[in-house]
C-alpha cells in the first residue's frame, strides 16, 4: 500500500487520507528515530469497492519474528514484528514516544466491533 502522509492530525484530514490508504500518523517518528505510527483499514470482507478497505487485511495473521517492508527515498527498510495484538478502539492508546526506531501498524475496521481492531509493534532491524 502506498503511505499517505497528512500535515494535520484532524479527524476528518486523517478520515480523507484512509479512503486512499494507508496513513502515517503526523508527529510519529521518523525512519532515523522514533515510533513511526501507521494506520488503516481492514474490512476482512470479501468484496469492497474502495481497495483502500483492505489495506490491512489478515494482518492478524502476522508473526512474531515476521519483516515488515518500509520502502522511502529509493531505499528499503525491514522491521522484525515483536507483538500482533487485538485492541479496544476506545482503550487502546499507542506510545509515540518510545525510543530507538519502532514501527507501529494498527488496523481500524469500519464494518466491525471496536474491539477489532489489530495492532503490530516491531523494531528496526536494517
Amino acid at each position: 500500500s502506498i503511505v499517505l502522509q497528512p500535515q494535520s492530525p484532524m479527524i476528518d484530514v486523517l478520515d480523507s487520507a484512509l479512503q486512499k490508504g494507508a496513513v502515517y500518523y503526523p508527529g510519529s517518528g521518523f525512519i532515523e528515530k522514533g515510533n513511526i505510527f501507521l494506520f488503516g483499514h481492514s474490512s476482512g470482507l470479501p468484496v469492497v469497492v474502495n481497495q483502500a478497505y483492505k489495506t490491512f487485511n489478515n494482518i492478524q495473521k502476522t508473526n512474531v519474528g515476521d519483516e515488515i517492508f518500509l520502502y522511502a527515498d529509493g531505499q528499503k527498510y525491514t522491521y522484525v514484528i515483536e507483538k500482533v495484538y487485538q485492541a479496544d478502539s476506545e482503550s487502546s492508546f499507542i506510545d509515540l514516544s518510545r525510543s530507538g526506531r519502532r514501527l507501529t501498524i494498527s488496523t481500524c475496521n469500519s464494518f466491525g466491533k471496536k474491539t477489532d481492531r489489530w495492532v503490530v509493534d516491531a523494531v528496526f532491524k536494517s
